[in-house]
């Protein structure tokens, strides 16, 4: 498990030194650097899993972020980019680049000071199979969705672009049989851990009742959903582009983690989109049960549901508490650079003096409301 994040240089972080737990929630108000610092991971993944050890690959299929103009930070003029990642709290690995080493500010690589053993790179989940990034580019509902072997059978990924999960039906249509959960993760009293069948039940948090299946047309597959009427009853099939929008942006979420081996690292950004805040909290019951069974998530979120989610786990299990890291991050407007603020969680799964403008507009809007 990655359990520190250091980040020097880096857009908008100055000098970063973020510890990561089995899950780790990082919100705050747009335009802080919560993206960048998935980014940072990405852009590591992008460049050393594909034999790149001679510097940083800006463009990527992972995640393009235009040119060395782009990326370097305002405050810092030294010229070197850091992205070091700690391991268990042991083994330290540190990637460092040289803007000085650039021709061109607009270049989209950075050479390396330095390399890194790619051997020793396997050690972490970050650059092998056991990586998901569901991103907020994930695809909604589409008419066909493509297949790819090489990316599903032998890489083990729903996505290979910016995040999108463009292969997650055919991730599902594959392995739906071929994987059992991790019992850890198994909806309750079920009895049949096969990936289709858990991913269709927690599914029903999100859609009560619905019943997935995939038709293979070819060279893509079909997405369709029934749902389960009073008698037992089914619904003819409804093509994903008819039903509602939010089931098919979160289905790569719970696939991701139904499908997770421990020791797995899962990126996620915006769990919340299109979601129900009840399905939102339900998801972040299976998250918590994921964590537990070793499987680190680091979330960008801007819901006050996801991260009530978590707290609730924490106030029925304080066991919980030591796997979760919550961070709220600011700007310091002299600098323009990123300030995270841990959040200091209590055992009964309250936040202790929680800074201005986390989530704390709904209270702001009942004062106006109720007159207080």
């Amino acid at each position: 498990m990655i359990t520190n994040l250091q980040l020097k240089g880096f857009k908008i972080h100055l000098n970063l030194d973020l510890p990561l737990s089995s899950l780790t929630i990082i919100t705050g108000q747009n335009g802080m650097g919560k993206s960048s610092i998935l980014q940072s991971l990405l852009l590591l993944r992008q460049s050393y899993n594909n034999d790149c050890i001679k510097g940083i690959n800006l463009k990527g299929d992972l995640t393009d972020l235009g040119s060395v103009n782009d990326i370097e930070s305002q405050s810092d003029k030294d010229g070197i980019l850091s992205i070091n990642i700690i391991l268990d709290n042991i083994d330290k690995y540190d990637f460092n680049f040289s803007y000085n080493n650039v021709d061109n500010p607009n270049d989209t690589f950075i050479p390396s000071i330095g390399t890194q053993s790619q051997t020793t790179l396997t050690k972490c989940s970050l650059f092998t199979n056991k990586f998901q990034y569901i991103s907020a580019f994930r695809l909604g509902p589409q008419k066909a969705y493509e297949r790819d072997t090489n990316i599903v059978q032998y890489q083990q990924q729903i996505s290979k672009i910016n995040g999108q999960c463009e292969y997650a039906v055919h991730f599902l249509s594959y392995y739906g049989r071929k994987i059992n959960c991790n019992s850890a993760l198994l909806f309750e009293n079920s009895t049949d851990a096969s990936l289709g069948t858990q991913v269709e039940l927690w599914m029903q948090y999100i859609s009560p009742r619905i019943r997935i299946y995939i038709e293979p047309t070819g060279q893509d597959f079909k997405l369709k959903y029934r749902f389960s009427r009073e008698g037992n009853i089914l619904t003819d099939d409804m093509y994903a582009i008819n039903v509602g929008y939010g089931i098919t942006y979160v289905l790569p979420i719970i696939l991701a983690i139904l499908s997770a081996e421990p020791g797995s690292l899962i990126l996620i950004e915006n769990p919340e989109a299109h979601i129900h805040p009840y399905a939102q909290s339900k998801l972040m019951e299976l998250t918590m049960k994921a964590a537990k069974a070793g499987i680190q998530i680091i979330m960008e979120t801007h819901s006050d549901h996801i991260m009530n989610g978590a707290l609730v786990a924490i106030a029925q299990d304080s066991d919980c508490l030591d796997l979760v890291k919550a961070y709220f991050l600011e700007r310091d407007e002299h600098s323009h650079t990123s300030v995270p603020r841990a959040l200091e969680i209590l055992k009964d799964g309250r936040i202790k003096n929680p800074p201005k403008k986390f989530f704390d507009q709904i209270d702001d809007d009942m004062s106006i409301i109720l007159g207080f």
